[in-house]
């Protein structure tokens, strides 16, 4: 909970801040792209004991929007791609293997949002919208917990089990329809009481597994599959999507910005909330050279996540259902066209 409290306080410290009211939007399409890249390189030939071991790091974080205003028409669309591997060591993964240390995955998260919005009349705050969003991962991970710890982008063990996950398994899509309230070019509020989610897992091996918020029926197996699985679980209930982006410094040399979404299920459980927050925080050190700082809070009722524990083996102790955290610091090369 304390994390959510950082994040609670971050989103309000920049309304405090927030610079006066933009001015107006041109009609016509904006759109702008920046790639950040993470890069961690050590190499050591015959280390001193304690000395440490290799360590090769890779990833980064993509995102991209894509606006449109006509008149009382405007289209928002955004992308975010954040991908992370990394290698620890070197040599084979133990004695009697002809294994190398493989690539381990840190983080792969990809994300798609569109919302459509017709002003009701002229010079009003509320708009009728549409409103679609996309999360899944673009790629596999696998894992060996009686083998070797961790989760890797390959089965470097060639040992033909499925993955864990990959594309569109799973994969969360909503599409809503309600009213847009933009009191300021800084700040979307929209709600709507007929919101349809998705929870897709195409693949039946990771599908039967019952982790990723699919349906799955019957009695596990010692592998915990189950013998009944659904590949998507469609659900109906509301959606509430509040948006805020302002420059926190002049000429914005500081930018926050914030999307918080909060669905229920009116099917199942619609006590239990689900929530969906993105932060980011982008300082300007050139005109085009950013360093940004991605802290995202995700929850769904449907879904179990690795249940972190500092004091178990590999730092996880079984699955559950939690608040899932995650932080990134990229140094990005952005572009507004």
């Amino acid at each position: 909970m304390r994390y959510l409290f950082l994040l609670l306080l971050l989103s309000t410290s920049a309304v405090v801040f927030a610079q006066e009211e933009e001015e107006e939007i041109p009609d016509g399409w904006r759109s702008g792209a920046g790639l950040g890249l993470d890069l961690a390189q050590l190499l050591q030939i015959n280390p001193k004991q304690g000395a440490g071991q290799n360590r090769l790091g890779l990833g980064g974080a993509f995102n991209g929007f894509a606006s449109y205003k006509m008149g009382r028409k405007v289209w928002d669309n955004t992308l975010l791609w954040q991908f992370g591997v990394q290698r620890l060591g070197s040599g084979i993964i133990g004695q009697g293997s002809s294994s190398k240390i493989p690539f381990q995955k840190t983080i792969d998260e990809f994300r798609l949002n569109s919302k459509y919005g017709y002003q009701i009349k002229e010079d009003s705050e509320l708009y009728y919208s549409v409103n679609a969003t996309f999360l899944s991962q673009l790629t596999p991970t696998y894992q060996f917990p009686d083998l070797y710890s961790g989760n890797f982008v390959s089965d470097f063990l060639e040992t033909g089990r499925s993955p864990l996950s990959k594309f569109l398994s799973p994969a969360t899509a909503t599409l809503s329809v309600g009213v847009d309230y933009k009191p300021t070019p800084e700040l979307s509020i929209f709600f709507s009481p007929v919101a349809s989610k998705f929870i897709i897992v195409l693949s039946d091996s990771i599908a039967s597994r019952g982790v990723h918020g699919n349906q799955v029926s019957g009695e596990a197996n010692s592998a915990g599959i189950y013998p009944e699985f659904q590949n998507v679980d469609a659900q109906l209930g509301a959606l509430a999507q509040i948006q805020y982006k302002a420059a926190l410094l002049p000429d914005d040399r500081l930018t926050f910005s914030s999307t918080l979404g909060l669905y229920t299920n009116y099917l199942r459980n619609p006590q239990n909330v689900d929530v969906d927050w993105q932060n980011g925080l982008a300082f300007a050190i050139t005109e085009n050279f950013q360093l940004n700082l991605f802290v995202n809070a995700f929850y769904d009722d449907d879904i179990r996540v690795q249940i972190t524990d500092y004091d178990a083996p590999n730092g996880v102790r079984g699955l559950g259902r939690r608040v899932s955290i995650t932080e990134q610091i990229v140094l990005t090369y952005a572009r507004t066209f």
